[in-house]
């Protein structure tokens, strides 16, 4: 069977969430957020020629005769893009592919990082994705339709796979369930060109030890595994998989080597490719965001999260792929421990390493209190030596406290979660972490606080149970908030995410329950597989998105009344036999009104009556909680990590209150969306879901999230405050008024640069301070995301800038050095929705004197 539709679902990852107020530390010199030197994705003007490799040839022969010497990385050629990436020794290189007449886009190359999970031991190997199936009606589907996702191809770009695994077919090539795929870099590969060893297996066989977490054969579980021996079942378990590897043992992965895969994966004829990866970029101008859009709009690809708002990653941001937001599970299989001072009350817990074997230790907490932010974030004075040390969770990693506890003498760690959250492993798998750590849930390590005045003591016992997850259906506290700066709403959906069985290496012990918004995403991929099946080639991509959005069902926000705003969770989670037994169609699925100054105050949406029976739709509205991205009073425009809430809500009108539809007829019915009337200051983004809701009974009603800014964005400050700042290569920052460089070595001046607001563009100019002409710039950055407060996947504290006394002259592509003399260095940053022709869209800041004398 072939469909008509091959869709694309990106994860936008998780990152670790960090506790509201907290100020951004002490700029440090970073280089992760830097684009490789001289590498480059070029995208030519026409695409897929006659001629093989054609256009391809011509560029590279080009450039040689124009001098430049250009080493090839990756070619590609489909009907939407061609295009080439290389690597170039010089800005004289670069400036000729810019001026090509056939060349339309040149980006840089960034690595992508390893996509991060939590991981979780189970202790029984039992399966727990049997309860996400009950929260997204995959069971129903199962069940009641008998519909597997027979006859579907899901391609994976991800790690590799262990196809070798029973629940993944044992095999690899035609007649197994893991039919297609190609390795593209190999297990040595670290990023750079020269250690790429493809082949033709996509095979994980890393081994234990290597760095590898298995992560694309955990995914591919979730989409199609089936091991009856262990009651195992993928969502889609009758799919047949593709694996395109991108990923070394243990390395990121170059955005032109992520583009080749869901390049093969789509030549393949895949109908679902997911890709669980991410990079801080919060707008849709990614590479990999621009060619997977393309796919889609050809009718042929789809799928992709926090510290605050605006922070999807790409390639989620391409404005049609899907953008999975996660979603807590139903419950978990927990091993367990007991406290002397509640007796017969056994306490669930969760390793990522072996289980502890301490019995009758006495528990001592760090703090006196369980409302502290940092707890045991910093150096332990409280006596734990010989003991187990009660520690909550938040602000610094969880391996950074169980280091600091090991080092103050405690003999284990036992970790609470934040407030109200479910239990969650803490990182043991520092080198230098010698202790044992569990994860409990925030209600348990509370009720043992409490009883800390009695002397209580710690038993690890024989044994599991299942325990339900408090958080259950609302969305992970690791999932990312949107939208991207464009104003476009991301994500887009939801899958199950946290606490998620599935399929592992064989050198990993076969089974693994891992937490991520790398597992919403292949759910959702697995769930168009089941929707496909059913349906068929009758609906294009954009429209089977649509379907699930229309179907999905908006949560609450954990322990309130109040639905979670639209950036937090798109339409809600998916809710799969609704999708497929629905009757109606609403388009679009989902409405961006912009900020204050971009307004449009009435759209249109249309409605379909896909049944055979007339239908009476009635139209409400359900508001949900405005996302507080800034405390301003309190911290200025640094956004709060992660964001917060409020009641604030938007008046929505229709201009129908009922309509009547015969079978395969449409309507178009006017929204009108009228903003909370809040401080413009404190850009307040509302929102909440259009309801239409047919009469018939049994038909559900159809939710259309919308969302918008009170304020205009162009009014953000894009520097904190105190930057830029100039910093020297031993760490100190510039103070003084004039300060002298030789240049030679490491003794030259690094520019760093913390933007609360994202920027479409950012240049580093040298101006000479005499007669304050600019002699050109050294340094530039295009779509450039805000940065946070901790160093998360894909997003930094800070960005820098090293000048080593060479620019670029304005109109020229020469790179020259410039004489001794005196100098500033400007830094100019184009406001959101700025005018890059107007002076007064620009924020600039000047440095200090900078004396060079070489």
């Amino acid at each position: 069977m072939k469909f008509a539709a091959q869709i694309l679902i990106l994860g936008l990852l998780s990152s670790t969430l960090v506790e509201a107020g907290i100020l951004h530390t002490a700029p440090k010199r970073s280089t992760e957020d830097e684009p490789l030197h001289g590498a480059y994705i070029v995208e030519f003007a026409t695409t897929h020629t006659a001629g093989e490799n054609s256009q391809h040839k011509s560029f590279v022969s080009t450039m040689g005769s124009k001098g430049h010497n250009v080493t090839v990385r990756q070619q590609y050629d489909t009907e939407v893009f061609t295009g080439i990436s290389v690597n170039v020794q010089t800005n004289a290189a670069l400036h000729d592919i810019v001026n090509d007449p056939n060349v339309v886009n040149v980006w840089s190359i960034y690595t992508y990082k390893r996509p991060e999970v939590t991981k979780v031991k189970n202790p029984n190997k039992q399966s727990d994705l049997y309860f996400a199936h009950n929260l997204t009606e995959v069971a129903q589907v199962h069940d009641i339709l008998g519909i597997y996702g027979k006859g579907v191809k899901v391609g994976v770009v991800d790690t590799g796979i262990d196809y070798t695994h029973p629940a993944l077919g044992g095999g690899f090539g035609p007649g197994y369930k893991v039919a297609y795929g190609y390795d593209l870099v190999g297990d040595a590969y670290n990023g750079d060109p020269k250690t790429i060893h493809p082949d033709k297996d996509p095979l994980d066989k890393c081994g234990k030890g290597s760095g590898s977490d298995g992560h694309g054969t955990h995914v591919s579980g979730i989409i199609a595994g089936n091991d009856s021996a262990k009651g195992f079942l993928g969502v889609a378990p009758q799919a047949t998989l593709g694996m395109w590897r991108v990923f070394g043992c243990n390395s990121g992965a170059a955005s032109d080597i992520i583009i080749k895969g869901i390049e093969m994966a789509y030549k393949a004829g895949m109908d679902v490719i997911n890709l669980s990866v991410g990079y801080g970029r919060s707008w849709e101008e990614d590479p990999i965001s621009d060619f997977a859009d393309k796919l889609v709009g050809l009718g042929r690809s789809r799928n992709d999260g926090s510290s605050g708002i605006f922070l999807p990653s790409a390639p989620a941001t391409g404005r049609r792929v899907i953008a999975a937001a996660s979603f807590d599970n139903l419950a978990t299989i927990v091993k367990l421990l007991n406290v002397s001072t509640l007796p017969g009350d056994l306490i669930g817990y969760l390793v990522t390493g072996d289980s502890p074997t301490l019995a009758d230790v006495p528990l001592v907490a760090v703090s006196d209190t369980t409302t502290i932010e940092d707890d045991g974030c910093n150096l332990i004075t409280k006596n734990i030596k010989g003991k187990i040390a009660l520690i909550k969770h938040g602000i610094c990693p969880s391996s950074t406290k169980v280091i600091n506890a090991q080092s103050a003498g405690a003999v284990g760690v036992i970790m609470y979660s934040s407030d109200g959250d479910p239990p969650m492993a803490p990182d043991t798998n520092e080198a230098t972490i010698k202790i044992p750590a569990v994860g409990i849930a925030n209600v348990d390590g509370v009720k043992i606080f409490n009883t800390l005045t009695k002397g209580p003591k710690v038993t690890f016992v024989n044994g599991t149970a299942k325990q339900s997850i408090s958080t259950a259906g609302t969305v992970s506290d690791f999932s990312s908030w949107g939208p991207t700066y464009e104003f476009q709403l991301k994500p887009n959906l939801g899958g199950i995410g946290g606490n998620v069985f599935s399929t592992l290496p064989s050198y990993l012990g076969d089974y693994g329950t891992y937490s991520g918004t790398s597992m919403s995403s292949p759910y959702i991929a697995g769930s168009i597989a089941l929707l496909l099946e059913a349906r068929g080639q009758k609906h294009d991509p954009e429209t089977l998105t649509e379907i699930f959005q229309n179907y999905a069902k908006p949560a609450l926000i954990y322990g309130t009344k109040f639905i979670d705003n639209p950036i937090r969770q798109g339409a809600g989670l998916i809710q799969v036999f609704d999708a497929i037994k629905g009757t109606a169609h609403v388009s679009p699925a989902e409405l961006s009104f912009n900020d204050t100054a971009n307004h449009v105050r009435t759209k249109t949406i249309t409605i379909t009556n896909e049944g055979r029976k007339e239908m009476i739709f009635h139209f409400d509205h359900l508001p949900s909680a405005a996302v507080a991205g800034y405390n301003v009073a309190k911290f200025g425009f640094t956004p709060v990590e992660p964001g917060g809430y409020n009641q604030a809500a938007a008046n929505v009108t229709f201009s129908e209150k009922f309509v009547t539809l015969k079978p395969g007829k449409s309507v178009k019915v006017q929204v009108s969306v009228f903003p909370p009337k809040t401080n413009p200051t404190d850009h307040l983004i509302y929102g909440g879901y259009l309801v239409v809701k047919p009469l018939d009974v049994g038909q559900k009603p159809i939710h259309v999230p919308y969302f918008g800014m009170v304020g205009n964005m162009y009014d953000l400050p894009i520097f904190d405050k105190s930057y830029p700042v100039i910093q020297n290569t031993d760490g100190s920052l510039v103070n003084e008024t004039k300060v002298t460089y030789s240049l030679n070595g490491n003794d030259y001046p690094t520019v760093m640069v913390r933007l609360l607001t994202g920027t479409t563009y950012i240049e580093l100019d040298i101006v000479n301070s005499a007669n304050k002409t600019v002699l050109g710039s050294f340094a530039n950055g295009v779509y450039v995301p805000r940065n946070t407060i901790l160093n998360t996947q894909g997003f930094f504290q800070n960005f820098s800038y090293s000048w080593t006394g060479y620019v670029t002259p304005i109109g020229s592509a020469k790179l020259i050095s410039v004489p001794d003399g005196v100098y500033h260095i400007r830094v100019s940053a184009l406001k959101m929705f700025g005018d890059i022709k107007k002076p007064k869209d620009w924020v600039r800041w000047l440095s200090p004197r900078l004396v060079i004398n070489s």
